[in-house]
């Protein structure tokens, strides 16, 4: 912060005080920055950030308990940011987990510090240092045809045998495979999302930012769906037997994992996204129009999903 933004922040922080406007405490600036947060983005986002600021709120409160969060300042934050890079090196945390939490505080900090907000939040500047994030490359992890064949394999002779969830879950495995979805469009579904066009189907998918699109489906696909039986069209696709609603995000990666184990597979439900993907490019599906469909704003996102065949290359194609 240089002389002429000190300046015009102490100005704000008078003309704040004449007014008789209190200073946020710790937690109404907290509540506000993440309803702010609820009007952009998913709830999945709202509970990461949530998440991170509260392993932010432990470290403060055990090394600095006297302070608030808008007195922390740069070199007292970057004490922070520094045991968090000890922990990364010492395998505790994970690159990945290391660019969320500092993506989260920074963002809080970043939107309490406006100057139309500074006044009321007392927080002068975001304390997060430029450029500290980690480089983590995403590598595409598709499951090998195979590894899927004997998962759904291992699923098909659970429901010969009796079981009461192997048919909704044969569903949920190749449908999310099928789609390229994330976990949380899938449990979002509703029976109106799914509709029959010509020449197949169509799913409307409820995306990061609420951001809604459509994917074609194959007349097969639109089988595998209505399999499980038509319902009303408010109703949920996989509805939870414990409670009111959908099954959870956790509750689809637990089953999708328990098959996997079965068939001796390593299996998520991201894992299923990026073998879509993977499998799509190998077959001739365009890179454009297979972020269309996986939702992504920029194809260099989609292009981190795709694994490279180490037996192609664009030299065979065109010699």
């Amino acid at each position: 912060m240089d002389k002429a933004e000190a300046l015009a922040y102490v100005s704000r922080l008078f003309d704040a005080a004449m007014a008789g406007v209190p200073l946020w405490g710790d937690d109404l600036l907290l509540k506000r920055f993440l309803e702010q947060c609820s009007r952009t983005g998913s709830q999945e986002t709202i509970n990461g950030y949530a998440r991170e600021l509260r392993h932010f709120v432990r470290w403060r409160d055990e090394l600095h308990p006297h302070l608030h969060l808008r007195e922390l300042d740069p070199a007292l934050v970057d004490d922070w940011v520094s045991s968090l890079r000890e922990m990364v090196s010492a395998d505790e945390l994970k690159p990945r987990s290391f660019n969320r939490r500092i993506s989260a505080v920074s963002a809080m900090y970043r939107w309490a510090s406006e100057p139309t907000r500074s006044a009321v939040t007392g927080v002068p500047r975001n304390p997060i240092p430029p450029r500290v994030q980690l480089h983590v490359p995403k590598l595409a992890k598709p499951l090998p045809e195979a590894d899927l064949s004997a998962v759904l394999g291992r699923i098909s002779q659970a429901k010969a045998e009796g079981s009461k969830t192997a048919a909704r879950d044969f569903v949920l495995v190749r449908g999310s495979y099928l789609l390229g979805c994330r976990v949380s469009e899938l449990a979002r579904l509703k029976w109106g999302d799914i509709e029959a066009v010509d020449g197949g189907g169509q799913v409307t998918l409820l995306g990061k930012g609420s951001k809604q699109r459509t994917v074609r489906i194959s007349f097969e696909t639109l089988e595998l769906f209505e399999s499980l039986g038509r319902r009303e069209s408010g109703d949920w696709v996989f509805p939870s037997n414990r409670k009111n609603g959908p099954l959870s995000r956790q509750a689809i990666a637990e089953r999708m994992r328990r098959w996997g184990r079965e068939a001796e597979v390593h299996l998520h439900p991201h894992k299923l996204r990026h073998t879509h993907a993977t499998h799509a490019i190998r077959r001739g599906v365009d890179v454009f129009t297979l972020q269309a469909t996986l939702g992504h704003s920029s194809s260099a996102t989609t292009s981190g999903y795709v694994a490279a065949n180490p037996a192609d290359s664009s030299s065979l194609r065109l010699g």
